[in-house]
């Protein structure tokens, strides 16, 4: 045999000889492999979620409101006459409070006054003019129209003439135009009363445009006056909230920035809805120490009670009216009657008390899902 081919022969042989022993090591290697795995079937593991039950039950209605505050009383003065405004007892300044009745602007009116004695002056002398006639003519009125003249006070506001009797004593007052003169007056007395501006109400001046000694022309502005007793609060209200709302219903208020609380009553309701945000505005009035114009309130409005309603966090309802209940460890969709819904709560009708509402989280659930219910 040649030396090559032995060569070969031998190179074959130790090939053989090196696989066989590698098969042989794999499949030991596989027998442990395949001994380290469970036989045992394999559980398929269901997905907890939490159920709860619940019963009908009444439940007082609450609307939550909030809104800014106006004063219920705002007035701009105006000055109805003309002169120098005079220095009155009191600075009015912006910020001043003031009372009721109070004295806030004088306009100096003492060309009117006297022009007014002069009137009641004529009106004197007219009336002490036809006193001889009377005595001869009407002796029945005599007396009257001399106890009228007797009173007479040219410093004081005139008074009303006699009651006429007859027709020929009513002619011939007419006739010596005392009426006229009366009226005339009466009318130069109610415009001396426009010298003087009076606060309307209590409370405090918004503006003060005019200050002593300044000339003041008729139509000027003097300034605004706010009431500070009464205060209004202008709140939307959806639509399907309105049917709970009556004029003259309480409402509890309150400011987080001050931490107080103050009563309101409903005293209107707006027959114009909002454009933007389809809202109703409420009008509540409220009273209090504290309360400020500006000032940013919140609250709630006793609307009465629901009956037999369920009270549910907003994210167990799916779709607007649908719940997920669990039957026979199975998940299924139920519809319900929603009441009325808040920002956290929905208050719904159509719940049996018999019903698993899931509670948790919906993340992954939906209508046939086979699920491990817990309590």
């Amino acid at each position: 045999m040649k030396k090559s081919t032995r060569k070969v022969l031998i190179s074959l042989l130790l090939t053989f000889i090196i696989l066989s022993i590698g098969a042989i090591v794999y499949q030991r290697f596989l027998k442990q492999k395949k001994s380290t795995v469970s036989e045992e079937p394999v559980r398929k593991l269901l997905k907890n979620v939490t159920v709860a039950q619940y019963s009908p039950k009444n439940v007082v209605n609450t609307i939550n409101i909030d809104g800014r505050l106006t004063a219920y009383e705002k007035v701009d003065l105006f000055a109805e006459a003309s002169g120098v405004l005079k220095a009155t007892s009191k600075v009015i300044k912006e910020g001043s409070y003031v009372e009721k009745g109070e004295l806030l602007f004088d306009i100096d009116g003492e060309d009117a006054e006297l022009n007014l004695l002069a009137q009641r002056s004529a009106l004197m002398t007219s009336i002490t003019q036809i006193m001889p006639d009377l005595k001869f003519d009407f002796p029945d009125a005599f007396d009257k129209w001399k106890r009228y003249l007797d009173e007479f006070d040219v410093n004081q506001s005139v008074k009303e003439f006699p009651t006429i009797t007859t027709d020929q004593e009513k002619y011939y007052i007419a006739g010596k135009n005392l009426y006229n003169q009366y009226y005339t007056i009466k009318s130069a007395e109610s415009r001396l009363l426009d010298y003087q501006v009076y606060a309307p109400f209590s409370g405090v001046i918004t503006k003060a445009s005019i200050y002593p000694g300044q000339l003041v022309n008729m139509g000027v502005n003097l300034g605004s006056i706010m009431n500070t007793g009464r205060f209004e609060m202008k709140a939307p209200i959806s639509l399907s909230d309105l049917e709970y709302v009556k004029t003259g219903q309480a409402v509890s208020l309150y400011s987080k920035e001050m931490d107080k609380k103050w009563k309101g009553t409903v005293s209107r309701i707006s027959r114009v809805i909002d454009d933007v945000t389809q809202n109703l505005p409420v009008y509540i009035t409220v009273y209090g120490r504290g309360l400020r114009d500006g000032m940013y309130l919140s609250g709630e409005l006793s609307a009465g009670k629901m009956s037999d309603v369920i009270p549910l966090s907003k994210d167990l309802i799916k779709d607007r009216n649908k719940v997920f209940v669990v039957k026979d460890s199975l998940i299924s969709v139920k519809e319900v009657d929603v009441i009325k819904q808040t920002e956290t709560k929905v208050y719904v009708k159509g719940i049996d008390p018999d019903d698993q509402i899931v509670s948790s989280s919906h993340e992954g659930i939906f209508s046939g899902l086979k699920v491990n219910a817990i309590r």
